[in-house]
């Protein structure tokens, strides 16, 4: 029985991903706001963590130059489990602040950014939810690729409960048989 509650801890370490890429064009002549949203159920569940990416192309298609920048301090990108917001990601420069990611006239330019493996501090339950929302303004008469991932997984330390199980679990297997000797 202990080993069954061990082998049940080591496979709680599975993880989820919201990954996409999407291509907008603004054809209008005024800079316009996109809101995007992917969101999927957890398959699993225990103390949460993760990490992420975001990676932005804005393609200058009407001359002038072209942009892509955050909504006031608000990020491009976030990441929530259910509805508390986890992570979030926004072009920055060298001090921490934010900053547009900019094309010259007729050209490209790009932005990526990640962040690695950490925890979020919330305890997960198969079938809640993670999301990825991107909002960002893009520049008129311009082109923006941006594409995000958001892998959330359970933590590899087990909860006080299912120690206590294992813990259990091994003190049955030390109680076997005794036999008498006469």
């Amino acid at each position: 029985m202990a080993l069954a509650a061990s082998a049940f801890i080591a496979t709680a370490a599975n993880a989820d991903m919201v990954s996409f890429t999407t291509v907008v064009t603004n054809n209008t002549t005024q800079e316009k706001v996109y809101d995007f949203n992917k969101i999927i159920a957890l398959s699993v569940g225990g103390n949460l963590g993760g990490s992420g990416s975001i990676a932005i192309t804005v393609t200058d298609l009407r001359g002038g130059g072209a942009y892509i920048k955050s909504i006031d301090a608000n990020p491009i990108y976030s990441g929530f489990i259910n509805t508390n917001l986890v992570a979030h990601l926004t072009p920055q420069n060298q001090y921490g602040n934010s900053v547009s990611v900019l094309a010259g006239e007729f050209s490209d330019g790009s932005y990526s950014q990640t962040f690695s493996q950490q925890s979020f501090g919330v305890q997960g339950h198969i079938g809640d939810t993670i999301q990825t929302r991107l909002k960002f303004i893009l520049s008129a008469g311009d082109q923006a690729t941006v594409s995000s991932t958001f892998v959330v997984q359970a933590s590899a330390i087990p909860s006080p409960g299912a120690l206590a199980l294992v813990f259990l679990a091994g003190s049955f297997g030390l109680c076997g048989r005794r036999r008498s000797i006469n």
